[in-house]
């Protein structure tokens, strides 16, 4: 996690291409980015619904620290468990 301003972030990560039990990951879909003020409770969704997206700026942050995860989808809407929270304060 960067940030970029005040009320801004930029995440970015890279795409995954192989599932949790080795096999290869060939129907990628999207990313569902989570975010909340406190680890552990992500009330805000975003779905990035492009598998070719590996950046996303989530703008309108108000003051304080936020923490965020990233979890991958396929086309079927099996969903990976969520990346390990990064955290971001903004001032």
């Amino acid at each position: 996690v960067q940030q970029v301003g005040n009320g801004s972030a930029t995440l970015s990560w890279t795409a995954p291409t192989t599932r949790t039990d080795g096999s290869p990951l060939t129907n990628l879909a999207g990313y569902r980015l989570r975010y909340g003020n406190s680890s552990g409770n992500y009330p805000n969704t975003i779905t990035i619904p492009n598998p070719g997206v590996t950046t996303y700026l989530v703008e309108n942050l108000a003051r304080g620290t936020y923490y965020f995860v990233i979890a991958a989808y396929d086309s079927t809407g099996l969903e990976s468990s969520d990346t390990s929270p990064l955290s971001t304060t903004i001032h």
